[in-house]
């Protein structure tokens, strides 16, 4: 395993102001690597790669806030973090320096996978890097989220309703970006599961949900503390919604927004 470092993502085309914040982490003893954020069709994928082979404890975004408002970029920073934090097997935090002049934006509505990635102000932000990459805080979400690639098998989204405890059943909802769900399964977590038994089986069904229409799939197998619900994504979702499937229809489902 690498020795930790931060991990810098540069979404301009200028480099100056990333290698600039990068040489201020030098007398903090924390190693820096990364990326300009490149524009391939799921490059979230090699990145996660890279950067879990660089053993990346923190991940720091920089660009304008044009671009760190683009639907597209925070959708695949989002799919970073969680292939990311699924890779290495733990939570990794993140900041944004803003380069120009900054704005504040519309923040996400409820939960977000990039929610909790604060933006860095003043002249001591080095300390709270080193801090978070000792010391990550495990993110808020109502759901354990992961994510897993296969060059075979696709990408699969890991879930459970709730965590740490069993729930009777597992939807989860997709929307926006043209993205869709193709198939299903339940098994161990951390990993695809070789074989599954589907209980009470819904597919492709719609709802209304925080102004946003989803596509789901359902089981209603009882997932077990150690166990998740595995869905296969073709595309990449706006938002996801999660919830359990107790009689077949859904019920109190939390969005979760990938950005």
């Amino acid at each position: 395993m690498a020795d930790k470092c931060a991990w810098f993502i540069n979404l301009d085309e200028d480099d100056t102001a990333a290698r600039l914040a990068a040489g201020q982490l030098g007398p903090y003893g924390l190693a820096v690597k990364g990326q300009r954020w490149p524009a391939e069709d799921k490059a979230w994928l090699g990145s996660a790669q890279e950067a879990a082979d660089a053993g990346a404890a923190v991940v720091l975004v920089i660009g304008s806030p044009a671009r760190q408002a683009e639907a597209a970029v925070r959708r695949g920073l989002a799919l970073f973090r969680l292939a990311l934090q699924t890779r290495l097997g733990r939570a990794v935090n993140g900041f944004t320096l803003v380069t120009g002049e900054a704005s504040d934006g519309e923040p996400a509505a409820g939960h977000a996978v990039l929610g909790d990635w604060s933006r860095l102000d003043g002249t001591r932000w080095q300390a709270k890097v080193v801090a978070r990459a000792h010391a990550p805080i495990a993110p808020s979400w109502p759901a354990r989220l992961a994510l897993h690639a296969h060059e075979r098998l696709g990408i699969w989204l890991e879930t459970h309703p709730a965590p740490g405890g069993t729930a009777p059943g597992a939807l989860v909802g997709i929307a926006g970006n043209d993205a869709r769900i193709d198939f299903h399964a339940v098994g161990p977590a951390g990993g695809m599961p070789e074989r599954t038994v589907n209980e009470y089986e819904l597919q492709g069904l719609q709802f209304e949900a925080g102004g946003q229409a989803f596509q789901a799939w359902g089981l209603r197998n009882a997932i077990a503390p150690d166990h998740s619900y595995y869905v296969r994504l073709d595309g990449e979702p706006d938002t996801l919604a999660i919830g359990t499937l107790p009689g077949g229809e859904p019920e109190d489902v939390s969005l979760v927004a990938m950005g």
